[in-house]
């Protein structure tokens, strides 16, 4: 198995990362094999960017998703 998630991979796990942030002790699908019990890590820098460290048991997933931000706008006058 390749150590990259494939496109629908990503697309599964932005999705997964997503549901986990509403709920973070819900138990979520790996993006790769589908069992329970992934595991996200946050390791974000906000406001710069997003990391998620995820890791499978079941097929040994252990990848890190990076989301870059925009930088933080500063107040202007008004």
């Amino acid at each position: 198995m390749s150590d990259a998630l494939t496109a629908d991979g990503l697309k599964i796990a932005m999705a997964t990362i997503a549901q986990w942030r509403l709920t973070s002790d819900a138990v979520v699908q790996c993006p790769t094999c589908g069992s329970d019990g992934l595991g996200i890590i946050d390791r974000s820098t906000r406001p710069y960017a997003e990391w998620y460290a995820l890791s499978c048991g079941a097929c040994g997933l252990d990848q890190t998703i990076h989301i870059p931000m925009g930088p933080p706008v500063m107040g202007g006058l008004d």
